[in-house]
């Protein structure tokens, strides 16, 4: 062979290697620096998020080990209890808002994948999805109706109770357009009767079983609404977003994009803001010492707490030799949290 053409050849392909070899650092280098700049990130928004967490825990370990006597059906009506009451109601719509911070200047890198720090993602999904996801709760009612009326529950798989918890949800808002589930306790005898009887019907198809006599409906038909008129809040994570954007504010210079406001501010503003208002459902008229499936706030609130001293941990490993949290302070909140986790194991 020609010495060169072959010179050619190796020149070539050694060109071409080069190039490829470029490509390819070029290409780790990049993935390395947005994985570096979302870090870097969720670093910068570490330690207010650390607070507001921290804030919210205390708060909600006061109001679980002392049951909260300003969240209470018959609080009274004083200046002290409203503070106590609004600042409760603040804590939380601050920490949505520092998350949705995160969440927005997040969304400014381009190329980011789910695997990349899913330490933090699984802990701010947590909080998130205690707060937004109501599904085991439709599942209880389907549960307890089966009981109620004896129809077998072991026919019935996961998908299948997922599914008809939904159409559960569907019928009882056909009855109640403000769908406040709580309000079927008002509708009229013969309604509730209908609504139950669709219910059960709808149970008994789907599960291949006879159908309930209507006097059987009938006669238990009140014990029937109670299941379903349970007292709950979901903050639906649309729902998050939406008080996430009230809570924030855009700054034009500094290391971070947004920062949340203050109390101040929040209380010129909440009375007249339909997101934020969504959050007192949450602690009003809160009895947190009667834990049962009739108030699932109460479990619920147990839930945020147990993810609030989760989501901490974890973003205090993000700011390495910088304290977050007091260690002392840490050690208190977690003795709460084991004692919880222990409880809802049960």
């Amino acid at each position: 062979m020609n010495i060169d053409l072959l010179n050619t050849i190796i020149s070539a392909g050694v060109g071409a290697g080069v190039a490829l070899l470029t490509l390819y650092i070029d290409g780790v280098r990049k993935r390395n620096d947005r994985k570096r700049e979302e870090y870097n990130i969720y670093k910068t928004y570490s330690k207010p998020i650390i607070a507001a967490a921290e804030s919210l825990a205390w708060r909600l370990r006061e109001v679980l080990m002392f049951n909260g006597a300003y969240l209470l059906p018959d609080a009274p009506i004083n200046g002290f209890f409203k503070y106590k009451f609004d600042s409760t109601v603040y804590r939380l719509c601050n920490l949505i808002g520092w998350i949705r911070a995160v969440q927005k200047e997040y969304s400014y890198i381009e190329g980011i994948k789910d695997s990349q720090n899913p330490k933090i993602r699984k802990s701010i999904n947590l909080f998130q999805k205690v707060l937004a996801d109501g599904s085991h709760v439709e599942v209880s009612i389907l549960e307890e109706l089966c009981k109620l009326y004896g129809l077998e529950e072991k026919q019935i798989s996961d998908n299948i109770r997922q599914k008809l918890g939904v159409e559960i949800e569907r019928i009882v808002f056909g009855f109640i357009p403000d769908q406040v589930k709580k309000n079927v306790s008002y509708l009229t005898s013969g309604q509730k009767t209908k609504m139950i009887t669709s219910i059960m019907d709808l149970i008994s198809e789907h599960t291949e079983q006879q159908k309930i006599d209507a006097t059987e409906i009938e006669a238990k038909v009140d014990i029937a609404v109670d299941e379903i008129a349970r007292e709950f809040c979901w903050i639906y994570r649309d729902w998050q977003n939406a008080i996430g954007d009230e809570m924030i504010l855009k700054l034009e210079d500094g290391k971070r994009y947004y920062d949340v406001i203050g109390f101040s501010e929040f209380m010129k503003t909440r009375n007249n803001n339909e997101w934020i208002q969504k959050v007192d459902n949450l602690f009003a008229n809160l009895d947190v010492s009667i834990d049962n499936r009739f108030d699932t706030r109460v479990s619920q609130v147990k839930r945020i707490y147990v993810s609030l001293i989760d989501l901490i941990t974890v973003l205090n490993e993000t700011i390495e030799d910088e304290e977050g949290i007091a260690k002392s302070g840490l050690v208190k909140l977690n003795e709460l949290q084991t004692t919880l986790n222990t409880e809802m194991k049960q």
